[in-house]
């Protein structure tokens, strides 16, 4: 029997993180690709009376206070970050301690190469939702896409701990495989800091999203059903769809069609199967159904959508 699950469990437990609680989240917009590159990491217990430096470089320096409270001002702004916090400190910033630690105050730092931000948005204004366009042989250039990173906020210390302490490890090691490693691991770091991984709710509804999206991946060739999608993941179709909707901003049913559309223009660009052919083979028998459905999402027929993508590979001398 699927599990029952209300609005009330979609969106908060006794134990979800209550944003009316606490002060609102910014988060600071980085465009990739490419990834921030590491420049270094590092790990200290400062003593009481230590103040940390007057600096400006085109960095961004991460900080991670395991406990104690670190002091440091920002362009004026001071910020007094305490154990199981964080701080990004901004490129082209002027930053320093404004007033001495007051106890032993153990600290991981994290400086990293990129852009200055966009813009800083609330956590709660981030399009979470918004399809990402899949990269396809027609492409020249990556799909641009945005990182989140929160400015300050409350961290989960324990499980970044050891994280952080690979980091400091292969930073250590001087070996050329162990720096390829620890560029992962910055973007190891960087998923975990993702603000919509702060919030236990939306943790939860993540996983399931992702559960629900794998489903209709595997069976993308069968007929849509919702009863079987219930039975196998054992919670009403409703709260699925709730889940799916909340962070892809798409119902089930246009998950798949967004997903047939993905596989057909993979099998225009790579095959020369007839259109109707490709709609079969995407789980879209009916010929005329599937040409308008590929119009409404891509702007162009599926012939069309080939003879444009054939005349730019042609005209660029590459082939498949």
């Amino acid at each position: 029997m699927p599990r029952a699950a209300g609005r009330d469990d979609l969106d908060q437990s006794p134990h979800d993180f209550d944003e009316r609680s606490v002060t609102r989240v910014l988060c600071l917009e980085l465009d990739f690709p490419p990834l921030p590159q590491l420049i270094t990491v590092g790990h200290s217990i400062w003593s009481p009376g230590m103040t940390h430096l007057r600096r400006n470089f085109e960095v961004y320096d991460a900080i991670f206070v395991r406990s104690g409270t670190f002091y440091i001002c920002e362009d004026g702004d001071e910020h007094a970050v305490a154990g199981g916090e964080s701080i990004v400190l901004e490129p082209g910033k002027t930053h320093w301690g404004h007033r001495p630690v007051e106890e032993a105050t153990e600290i991981y730092w994290v400086h990293f190469a990129h852009a200055p931000p966009r813009r800083a948005v609330a956590r709660e204004s981030i399009p979470w939702h918004r399809a990402v366009e899949p990269g396809t042989d027609h492409h020249r250039e990556p799909v641009r896409q945005q990182l989140y990173l929160p400015k300050r906020g409350t961290v989960p210390m324990e499980p970044l701990v050891p994280l952080l302490d690979e980091m400091v490890r292969l930073h250590r090691s001087l070996t050329l495989q162990s720096a390829l490693r620890l560029q992962a691991k910055l973007g190891e770091l960087l998923v975990r800091l993702q603000p919509e991984r702060g919030d236990s709710g939306s943790a939860r509804t993540l996983r399931i999203c992702d559960a629900v999206a794998r489903y209709l991946q595997e069976r993308l060739g069968e007929p849509f059903d919702a009863g079987r999608m219930e039975r196998e993941l054992h919670f009403h179709f409703d709260y699925l769809a709730r889940c799916l909707k909340r962070h892809t901003g798409m119902s089930p049913l246009q998950y798949v069609h967004r997903l047939q559309v993905e596989q057909a223009k993979e099998l225009l660009l790579r095959t020369d199967l007839p259109v109707q052919a490709v709609g079969e083979r995407v789980g879209q028998p009916n010929g005329a159904y599937f040409a308008r459905l590929f119009r409404r999402l891509v702007g162009v027929p599926p012939a069309a959508y080939r003879r444009a993508a054939n005349k730019t590979l042609d005209a660029a001398g590459q082939g498949f």
